[in-house]
């Protein structure tokens, strides 16, 4: 799970005046901003220097969603999953002024269109469904998921109403659900999407949940959420789900170094003749010989994501047009190409390739170093341990690298070590460690947010083009 940060304005205190304003049976503005802070503390996003700014910063999640092909379909945009579950047991104004936030600072970056064939789940509470934001999140591959919570039959209504309202803007909708909903069966059963939380379940309820799903709607598509290894995903596999979260997504269960049509040690070959200076001459003809090599090398350079305006054609001529530092990057992702990859090898790609992006968009920002390409290959690099079978340090031994960029990987203070743990950081670390390494790079919450969308829509732009 991607933790990303959402930056909270002073607008917060305005909001929840207005939605406290004139309600009865809600907390006092004070009460229920003390409450808020209960079920999740807010932390400042700057520092001294920019909190003239009165912004706060509070956390949501990024989880990969993957289809029967074992690839990824799309991405889910929550609060975590504990704090979720935390947040139906508030009041309905606490979770409107969460969800509200997250659509805040979700709708200028345009996720679905970014995202690309790939679907947006965007978790909201039953009570925000009517938010005016929603508008800016009509697209074909945006779903709403629901999280119900417990919902008295004199609110069946006003769910009734915010689900046709969803219809009407075209935002398709789905449940989550973590048991039997019999209550909710007018709701569940139009719905595009049901997910359901494999872990309360055990295999005979959720086959018979599926037969009961796919018996009143054979369009709807059944998500099984919560799966811990690849065994439940085997399970819920065989159960007819088409859709599979959880932490065995990137467990590295059972991790096998994959193989590769790739001849990794001639890359590694040329990639420390471009670091000792060789000649363009010989760095073509050490990777001409391997026609494989040649082949997939050309096509990534010549893919959407590099930007060149004219096809390139041959090694040299790449070697001459992007030089070597941004021609050695390029070579460096084919370390990471895999013969006949499962979902395993597709999100270590994609999670290389993510965090590589990420780290190059954050160069000359806040305290973090200029240095855009070492700082792409810092990202891409800081994986090579897992996808080598090697410890980090040995592979190392394998390549020439800059020093600083040697010296972030073996984990050595400075601020491209800094930039590195953000990039980590921003995929499973705590609000807490998100806050201090956002802080120790000088960038606030929402420009993290911003550049981690990015990197994650370039990182499928350059997967497309390799495929």
């Amino acid at each position: 799970m991607t933790v990303f940060t959402v930056g909270w304005v002073s607008l917060m205190l305005d909001k929840l005046r207005r939605l406290m304003g004139g309600t009865s049976g809600e907390e006092a503005p004070a009460d229920a901003f003390a409450q808020l802070n209960s079920v999740a503390p807010l932390k400042p996003a700057h520092k001294e220097s920019t909190a003239e700014k009165n912004t706060t910063s509070a956390f949501f999640c990024r989880e990969a969603v993957l289809d029967r092909g074992e690839k990824i379909a799309g991405y889910e945009f929550a609060l975590g999953r504990e704090l979720q579950s935390r947040m139906l047991e508030k009041s309905a104004m606490i979770r409107r002024v969460y969800d509200d936030a997250m659509l805040r600072n979700l709708a200028p970056l345009g996720v679905s269109t970014l995202l690309g064939e790939r679907m947006a789940f965007i978790r909201l509470s039953v009570d925000s469904l009517k938010n005016p934001l929603l508008r800016s999140f009509v697209h074909k591959n945006t779903v709403v998921m629901i999280s119900p919570g417990n919902i008295a039959a004199s609110q069946l209504p006003e769910v009734r109403a915010s689900v046709q309202h969803l219809a009407r803007i075209g935002i398709k909708h789905g449940w989550t659900i973590d048991r039997p909903r019999p209550e909710l069966s007018e709701f569940l059963h139009a719905a595009d999407l049901i997910e359901i939380e494999f872990s309360t379940m055990d295999g005979m309820q959720l086959k018979s949940m599926c037969l009961d799903f796919r018996g009143h709607n054979n369009k709807q598509k059944l998500i099984a959420s919560a799966l811990q290894t690849q065994d439940d995903f085997k399970l819920c596999y065989n159960c007819g789900f088409d859709y599979f979260m959880g932490v065995f997504v990137s467990s590295r269960e059972n991790w096998h170094p994959p193989k590769s049509e790739i001849n990794r040690l001639r890359v590694f070959e040329a990639l420390n003749m471009i670091r000792s200076g060789a000649e363009f001459d010989d760095i073509s003809d050490c990777l001409r010989t391997d026609p494989i090599l040649t082949y997939k090398l050309l096509r990534y350079i010549n893919s959407p994501g590099i930007g060149l305006l004219h096809k390139v054609n041959e090694i040299q001529q790449a070697l001459l047009i992007l030089g070597r530092d941004k021609f050695y990057r390029w070579l460096s992702l084919l370390v990471f190409d895999f013969s006949q990859p499962g979902f395993q090898e597709r999100v270590l790609k994609e999670q290389a390739l993510t965090r590589a992006r990420f780290l190059e968009t954050m160069a000359g920002r806040g305290n973090v170093p200029a240095s855009a390409d070492q700082l792409f290959v810092v990202g891409l690099f800081s994986l090579l341990d897992v996808m080598m079978g090697q410890p980090l340090q040995e592979v190392l031994k394998q390549i020439a690298l800059p020093e600083a960029v040697a010296a972030a990987l073996r984990g050595e203070a400075g601020p491209m070590r800094d930039a590195l743990q953000l990039g980590v950081a921003v995929e499973s670390a705590t609000p807490e460690e998100m806050t201090m390494l956002a802080e120790q790079c000088g960038l606030d919450a929402q420009e993290v947010t911003a550049l981690m969308i990015d990197a994650l829509a370039w990182s499928q732009q350059i997967e497309q083009a390799a495929d």
